[in-house]
């Protein structure tokens, strides 16, 4: 097994772009990996002509992964052998819709802290509710219209909706409203699941839902963390990779 390619992909959250995964890059990249940290539409890149769906944006990770990693110094005309697909929050939302797709090429699969996994309460989805049934009518002509708006995404925890004007307020509206959970059972690789227990975006009663529905999983958790992980412990994240890996 010393030959598996140390190929990985990263896919980082909502709130962030590629920049905030650079120091996990770097740690992984020292510990002899070829690392590809991807930029996708809407964020680093130009956001798409239209809605898209999760669906859409798994077709996108597939259509750049081999590039992207050819461009990592691989020999002239060598084919991708195989990588890992690493998914932060949105990023894990997404990495679940492409694994559970099935691609050729990919080995195994690690998901940190990824939404999209739990239905939420009904306290959460009343205002979710309100703000895409009547939310346009009411911002548009009440007083104080954005101050609701935000007052209702906040009671959701949908904070990242405030960050995001546009096109991509329209795309993540439609993410948000999908459930990935669904997906899980159609994921087939070896899994490692990354969680920090003070987590209070992604509850870590999720990490122990994917941990029962995969039977090739591994959790890791963190107790003195929440859900910036990747961002606060990059050198431990990128041990913890490389020996399950290994292993």
């Amino acid at each position: 097994m010393k030959d598996k390619p140390k190929n990985i992909v990263l896919l980082h959250g909502w709130e962030a772009r590629v920049d905030k995964l650079e120091p996990l890059k770097n740690a992984l990249e020292a510990r002899g990996w070829r690392v590809v940290n991807l930029k996708l539409p809407g964020f680093d890149l130009a956001a798409p002509e239209t809605h898209w769906s999760l669906e859409e944006y798994a077709d996108f990770v597939k259509s750049q992964v081999d590039h992207e990693l050819r461009a990592k110094s691989l020999p002239r005309g060598e084919a991708v052998r195989g990588y890992v697909l690493f998914g932060h929050s949105f990023g894990g939302r997404l990495a679940i819709t492409l694994a559970s797709q099935k691609p050729q090429n990919l080995t195994h699969l690690i998901l940190c802290a990824p939404g999209g996994l739990s239905r939420p309460s009904l306290v959460k989805r009343a205002p979710l509710w309100l703000a895409a049934k009547i939310g346009k009518l009411i911002f548009a002509v009440v007083p104080g219209g954005a101050i609701v708006e935000k007052s209702l995404y906040k009671l959701a925890r949908e904070h990242d909706y405030q960050k995001t004007s546009g096109i991509m307020r329209e795309v993540f509206k439609k993410i948000v409203k999908e459930n990935v959970k669904r997906n899980i059972h159609r994921i087939k690789v070896p899994t490692l699941i990354l969680w920090g227990k003070t987590d209070k975006m992604t509850p870590y009663a999720d990490a122990l839902v994917v941990q029962k529905l995969l039977s090739k999983a591994t959790l890791v958790s963190f107790d003195d963390v929440g859900h910036r992980l990747p961002y606060e412990k990059p050198l431990e994240i990128a041990q913890e990779i490389d020996q399950w890996f290994g292993r």
